[in-house]
């Protein structure tokens, strides 16, 4: 991988037409990879992002499982280590120590690192990682979006003898071997069996608050985690040996982890399809927000984080851990999110949402996140048959593969069209089958080509298959009495379907115009829909829009339309 700030991956989706293979025409059917819409990674940084310490463990998540608490933050900041070191080694970049480091001392009367029994590598990797100055860096001095140090020096205790040369900074494997030795020292269980599978490892907890450094440093937000306070587990004699399977996997596959981690967009498009429901249509989205938020108010108000994860978790498994990743940070702001999305579709006040979805991140986590995810619903035929809205965008994304905007509804189009009133480039489309699926991802610097990856599901192989989600819609027990009344806020319905309105006024060649949404002419009988930016200059009678009209039909059809057209005259013409 080339040094350098940024690096861009352009998603690829493969295209299967209907009638390709009928098609007698060379290299009719050769556009068979449609190119998606850029992506940016951004990969330095000036300085890394800085972790507060308190007394107490700040979130009661870790404070709530037994074991994490205590050695949270320090195996935190050892992944963000071997994370950021490893992409040093992808562009050929050194990691080298700093002069600053935590002197260790020989005796402590508060919470404390004891070390007695560590390796010097180990205690010397430590007195950087830990160090609230950059106690390791590249030569350029720029650090990755990983990187992280704490905001007060811990204490470290040993009563070993200071080495007499400097050791140099550990790759991202000695890294690990130097992790799993600190696991060892400290009886911390890396690979949990049996009745331990219920409890949450706190080298995998480490792992999973690391990767999401990225997603706080882009949303300016503070991690806050517990005072480390670790003491030996008595002699080696008796110490436990730990299956260090997973943590090795870990190190493995952790590019994947790694480019999931890097964009926070992607990770917002994961966590906030937790509330996504895909059978309720864009007009319904507040009353369905309104009752997830009357189920969870009183675990919010009472901040029941491990509660939270778990409804979470239990919903949609592939989602949940994201969210249990992100409160592992500490900041509890994060819970006041949920209300804020449930009535604005906003999850932080004064900030752009991270909530649209990303269809890269669905076939990447295996979690649906939007009604494009599905395929179409039934075959059209006759001219008078009624296209639902859904399926008429999901044929229109085909010609809109690049456009990031496009994509970005999850929530379902209600609604029907005439068959007569869809243009002709959907006809073929609408009338059969046809497969339009992720491919790979290339990556780009500069303009040029580095890598095609086809993800860790294709790479590997070594995916879990069937994660089942539960997304049945359950009736209360209880029926409300008549002077009930629930706060339903107006706002999430009326976005989405504004957000369904602004694709859906797109033909497929790209033309902008009121009729492809086949409502009235006009936006006086829209009234909710005064505020929709460009409502106006559509609000005038189809009539007056004939130059318009005749100039869209006047634009060449495309050579696959011009080959359906064909196969269609000699179908009619051999049933004569």
């Amino acid at each position: 991988m080339p040094d350098g700030m940024q690096l861009h991956g352009r998603p690829r989706w493969h295209l299967a037409r209907p009638g390709c293979a009928e098609t007698t025409e060379p290299g009719d059917c050769d556009s068979s990879v449609l190119n998606g819409p850029r992506v940016t990674f951004f990969l330095r940084y000036d300085s890394p992002i800085r972790c507060e310490i308190y007394p107490d463990a700040s979130t009661i998540l870790s404070g709530s499982i037994p074991g994490i608490a205590q050695s949270h933050a320090v195996l935190t900041l050892c992944w963000s280590y071997i994370l950021s070191v490893r992409l040093f080694e992808m562009q050929g970049r050194q990691v080298r120590y700093s002069k600053h480091r935590i002197v260790p001392k020989s005796r402590c009367y508060g919470p404390a690192i004891y070390l007695d029994g560590a390796s010097p590598a180990l205690i010397r990797w430590l007195c950087a990682v830990l160090c609230c100055k950059a106690g390791w860096m590249a030569d350029d001095r720029f650090f990755p979006p990983w990187a992280a140090c704490l905001a007060t020096n811990p204490d470290l205790v040993t009563t070993s003898p200071a080495p007499t040369k400097d050791l140099a900074a550990p790759s991202s494997s000695e890294a690990t071997r130097l992790l799993l030795e600190l696991c060892q020292l400290f009886d911390l269980n890396t690979d949990p069996s049996g009745e331990e599978l219920t409890t949450l490892p706190p080298c995998r907890a480490g792992f999973l608050a690391a990767l999401m450094f990225p997603f706080y440093r882009f949303r300016t937000m503070t991690p806050q985690l517990p005072q480390p306070d670790m003491r030996p587990a008595g002699n080696n004699k008796n110490r436990k040996a730990h299956d260090r399977r997973t943590v090795l996997l870990y190190l493995r596959d952790i590019r994947y982890f790694m480019s999931l981690s890097i964009h926070p967009p992607s990770l917002g498009s994961i966590l906030w399809s937790a509330l996504w429901q895909p059978d309720i249509d864009c007009n319904l989205v507040s009353p369905w927000l309104a009752s997830f938020i009357n189920v969870l108010d009183h675990i919010i108000n009472d901040r029941k984080l491990e509660i939270l994860v778990k409804v979470l978790a239990l919903r949609r498994p592939r989602v949940g851990i994201w969210w249990l990743a992100l409160f592992l940070l500490g900041d509890l702001e994060i819970i006041h999110w949920f209300r804020r999305y449930a009535e604005t579709l906003m999850e932080k006040r004064a900030s752009a949402t991270l909530s649209a979805p990303d269809p890269v991140v669905s076939a990447w986590t295996g979690s649906k996140q939007s009604f494009l995810d599905y395929d179409k619903t039934k075959q059209y035929k006759g001219l008078n048959d009624l296209v639902s809205r859904e399926d008429l965008l999901r044929c229109r994304l085909v010609f809109n593969s690049q456009d990031r905007y496009f994509a970005s509804l999850s929530w379902r189009p209600f609604g029907h069209i005439a068959m007569r009133n869809v243009e002709l480039e959907l006809w073929p489309y609408l009338e059969s089958d046809y497969a339009f699926v992720y491919d790979s991802l290339a990556w780009y610097q500069d303009g040029k080509l580095l890598h095609v990856s086809r993800g860790f599901r294709s790479e590997t192989g070594r995916h879990v298959k069937c994660v089942p989600d539960d997304l049945e819609r359950r009736r209360s027990e209880t029926n409300c009495h008549a002077g009930c009344h629930h706060d339903i806020k107006l706002e999430p319905s009326r976005i989405s379907t504004l957000n369904m309105l602004s694709r859906a006024i797109y033909d497929a060649t790209g033309g902008r115009h009121w009729a492809n949404t086949a409502l009235p002419a006009t936006s006086r009988q829209h009234w909710w829909l005064r505020d929709w930016e460009g409502l106006d200059s559509w609000d005038i009678s189809i009539k007056s829009n004939r130059e318009a009209d005749n100039a869209a039909a006047a634009r060449p059809p495309s050579r696959f339309l011009l080959d359906w057209i064909r196969r269609q005259t000699q179908d009619s013409q051999a049933n004569v």
